[in-house]
């Protein structure tokens, strides 16, 4: 046994790092034993089982290294499994969670169990009680994933914990003493950086319970902080989202600026109400969404006529008032109600461009966040300065173990390896996939596109099969829903503002007939079951009414079609008025495929191109940002470490 393990082992770590994409035959090897194993399983009492896991307990802390324990480990949780909720892993799933294991992160396609595959790792890593994190997409997935798998843990005598954005301290504090601990990457973050506030140069121990089971009384230091364990090991899902796509946004939590607050007021009210003076080119110059704006001298001089005018607040100096003019027409520019963010009970609440949903608790720095309140004409907020910040990356740089899921990572292996040092391993699917992939359609204007996208609902709608149609931001979902029910079709709208009726959306979008207009799919991680005759009829079919700015968001939703097994089909449309085409290729370009287009001298292949060519580049301009933040994160950091100061906390 042994000998076979440390074989497997070393062939398993020389497979990550040469890259091969064919599984090794030592894991089908490592499958046959596990179910042998669980066979012997099949007649055990519960106590007996317990008793099992607790010996694995006692080897681990003698020294046992936990891979010579996974396949009893794995087969006792499998055993478990299928005791409490009637479900027995795959063989798919045994080989994610042995790349899950082993540092990797396992490319699983939708609906393929990545649930149910990661509580087996869970199981397994947290043999050594030093606290396990998973880190989901949402509070509600966490909940929902911890709940689910409970009764497994708790027959095996493990305890599991939940933090959501609702949780106390003293919540938290019982969450993170679990043996397991499910929450999200945002809410692991901001405990670790209130802990840094409160305590910045506390050292942390992995075991609080053996350091209570020996007589050693923590710290006392330690009652002050959120969590005092030190991190071990995490569990990412919805991976390449989490590292990828979000990682260009610093995690940061504010402290309330003792600047002015009624002099930022009426700067920011008298900036909203004098931007439609400034003329493009003439009075500014627009550098993009990154850069903001720009005034020129032409402009100065508007802005310092307007300080002269009644009204204009009496304590403004110039170089504020240019200031203020900038940051009002950037807001006008690049944030939009229904895009970037939308106006929730009375507050400007920010949306997030990857998932769709209300990013809660964040808010813009710099007065852009006050810039909106006042162009929206409502309350502004006091500001606040950088009290603690780390990045995605530095968050997870602090695991000794780290490991992932998702659907779409392969497009992003290049980067997650450079950055994460994590490889990607692609797990073939239970069943063989009959998703259909329709050709794109392509139209002139935005109107042609969605009178072609509610025709195609229609017709599906007529053949009985459920429809899901995916849009970049909540204003398009209004706009659709409103066209569908002209047309006289019933249906669900899903986005940020109703995010809290998104399970009971999803359980319904795969009865017969029923259609679902919803904003990113990103991270939902809620699988759309088909109905009754629903295969029948040719399963649920996706539409996806624009190319995102990362095509793996586009191959998250396309894969919402056809799950295990399931027939299913999808269709891209796409306009030369999208967003995608200015944002990703210059003016020329775009002028010249428009015209090229409305002349008919165009081949289909030449045009689709020009789309993926967009999003490439779009793609290509934040993994540079991305890399930007961590070149300027680390001069940061070392900046800080020769004045003394902690790399995560800002001076006060």
């Amino acid at each position: 046994m042994a000998n076979f393990l440390t074989s497997l082992t070393n062939r398993i770590r020389g497979f990550l790092l040469t890259g091969e994409n064919e599984i090794p035959s030592l894991w089908w090897d490592m499958i046959d034993q596990i179910q042998s194993l669980r066979d012997g399983y099949h007649s055990a009492s519960e106590s007996q089982l317990f008793d099992e896991w607790h010996s694995l307990r006692y080897r681990v802390q003698s020294g046992e290294s936990l891979t010579n324990l996974l396949p009893e480990a794995f087969a006792l949780v499998s055993e478990q499994m299928q005791r409490h909720l009637g479900i027995t892993p795959y063989p798919v799933q045994y080989l994610g969670a042995f790349a899950m294991h082993e540092g990797a992160i396992a490319e699983m396609q939708t609906g393929e169990g990545k649930t149910l595959t990661a509580a087996l790792v869970l199981c397994l890593n947290a043999l050594p009680e030093a606290g396990i994190h998973i880190a989901t997409a949402n509070d509600y997935l966490a909940e929902r994933d911890a709940a689910w798998l409970s009764p497994v843990y708790h027959s095996l005598g493990m305890t599991v914990g939940v933090i959501t954005s609702d949780s106390s301290k003293s919540e938290r504090r019982d969450a993170y003493d679990c043996d397991i601990t499910y929450s999200t990457a945002r809410e692991f973050g901001f405990d670790y950086l209130r802990d840094l506030l409160s305590i910045p140069n506390h050292k942390m121990s992995i075991n609080t319970r053996r350091q209570q089971l020996f007589g050693r009384q923590p710290d006392k230091t330690a009652k002050l902080l959120v969590n005092p364990r030190a991190p071990y090991m995490v569990i990412i899902d919805e991976a390449d989202s989490i590292l990828i796509d979000e990682a260009r946004t610093p995690l940061i939590i504010g402290q309330q600026d003792s600047g002015d607050e009624s002099q930022l007021k009426s700067v920011c009210q008298w900036g909203a109400s004098h931007t439609t003076r400034l003329t493009a080119d003439e009075h500014y110059i627009d550098h993009g969404p990154q850069r903001g704006m720009e005034l020129t001298e032409a402009g100065r001089r508007i802005v310092r006529e307007m300080l002269l005018e009644q009204g204009a607040p009496a304590s403004l100096d110039t170089g504020t008032a240019y200031l203020a003019s900038e940051r009002a027409l950037r807001v006008q520019n690049y944030f939009h109600n229904g895009r970037e963010y939308v106006v929730h009970e009375g507050k400007v609440a920010i949306v997030d461009e990857f998932t769709g949903r209300i990013a809660e608790g964040r808010m813009w720095q710099n007065g852009i966040h006050q810039a909106i309140e006042a162009k929206e004409g409502l309350e502004i907020t006091t500001p606040t300065k950088i009290g603690a910040q780390t990045t995605v990356q530095e968050l997870f740089a602090r695991y000794p173990r780290m490991a992932g899921m998702t659907g779409t990572a392969e497009s992003a292996t290049s980067e997650l390896k450079k950055v994460f040092s994590t490889p990607v391993i692609s797990i073939p699917t239970n069943r063989p996939s009959r998703r259909e992939l329709h050709p794109e359609q392509i139209f002139m204007t935005a109107e042609e596109k969605w009178k072609a996208v509610v025709q195609e609902t229609a017709e599906m709608h007529r053949l009985g099969r459920p429809v899901l149609i995916g849009t970049r931001s909540v204003n398009l979902s209004n706009e659709l829903s409103a066209l569908l029910l002209q047309k006289g079709l019933e249906h669900e709208v899903l986005h940020a503002l109703n995010h809290e009726n998104e399970a009971a959306i999803i359980k319904e979008a795969g009865q017969p007939g029923r259609i679902t207009v919803a904003t990113n799919m990103a991270g939902r991680g809620t699988d759309i079951l088909l109905g009754e005759e629903v295969s029948e009829r040719g399963g649920l079919h996706v539409i996806c009414s624009e190319l995102h700015e990362s095509a793996r968001i586009d191959r998250q939703l396309t894969g919402r079609a056809a799950r295990q097994g399931d027939p299913g089909s999808a269709r891209i449309f796409v306009s030369l008025e999208d967003d995608i085409l200015r944002a990703g290729l210059d003016s020329e370009a775009v002028e010249e495929l428009t015209a090229k287009f409305q002349g008919g001298i165009h081949d289909r292949k030449t045009v689709l191109r020009a789309f993926y060519l967009a999003q490439q580049r779009i793609e290509k301009r934040h993994e540079l940002q991305r890399i930007e933040l961590v070149k300027r994160i680390q001069e940061r950091r070392e900046m800080l470490h020769k004045m003394g100061q902690h790399a995560n906390l800002d001076a006060l």
